[in-house]
């Protein structure tokens, strides 16, 4: 087998979301460093985009990325997380934000977003390709798919948090050629890749929905 899925590393969906709920369960403002990176990033990616776009914040956390929107003035943010425990703080924001399983996002129509944002995300996903299925589905054509994932991420040690890195190809020292393979096997078209390791090393990724 090319990889190892989390059917293995973890059993079953149910020992999953606990995990996440529960053992992984980080907040990003309370450790400085990747508060201002993930602002860093939301700055430097959306400083000239229109400011009517919508756009849907995946696991959004507590709410960091939507702060900085709100202080950059867009007006169509949507943020989703499963973790109840971060809404509350997410939704100080102002935006919409919904208690959603990012494998699941069928509250929202076919084509309703322009841009969907994924922020060390995926590698937590128990079906990578069921979320990236959703976010085909839900971004319009031409529709912008903007992901940071840690970049190489090697070695057995967070096999439970970052159990999808084995599908991704995060794990491969390869300059990332097997992950954006992955996003272009299911439907998307690279536009950028950039590294960056202001909070961790890292892959900064845009593709479009064709």
């Amino acid at each position: 087998m090319p990889f190892k899925t989390d059917d293995e590393i973890l059993g079953d969906y149910g020992k999953y979301v606990k995990l996440q709920k529960e053992k992984y369960c980080s907040h990003e403002m309370a450790v400085p460093r990747w508060e201002e990176g993930q602002k860093r990033y939301v700055e430097a990616v959306f400083a000239n985009a229109n400011r009517d776009l919508k756009i849907l914040d995946i696991a959004c956390g507590d709410g960091v990325g939507l702060r900085q929107f709100r202080s950059l003035g867009f007006k169509h943010i949507v943020g989703v997380d499963f973790n109840e425990t971060k809404l509350e703080k997410a939704r100080e924001s102002g935006y919409e934000v919904l208690g959603r399983d990012m494998h699941d996002l069928s509250d929202f129509a076919d084509r309703s977003f322009d841009i969907v944002y994924s922020s060390h995300s995926l590698e937590h996903a128990y079906r990578p390709a069921a979320v990236l299925s959703e976010f085909h589905r839900i971004l319009v054509a031409n529709g912008t798919l903007l992901v940071v994932l840690p970049y190489p991420d090697t070695g057995d040690w967070n096999d439970e948090a970052h159990g999808a890195k084995y599908e991704l190809g995060t794990n491969l020292v390869d300059h990332g050629q097997a992950v954006m393979n992955y996003f272009e096997a299911h439907g998307f078209e690279l536009l950028t890749h950039v590294f960056d390791r202001f909070r961790e090393p890292e892959i900064w990724l845009s593709f479009r929905r064709p």
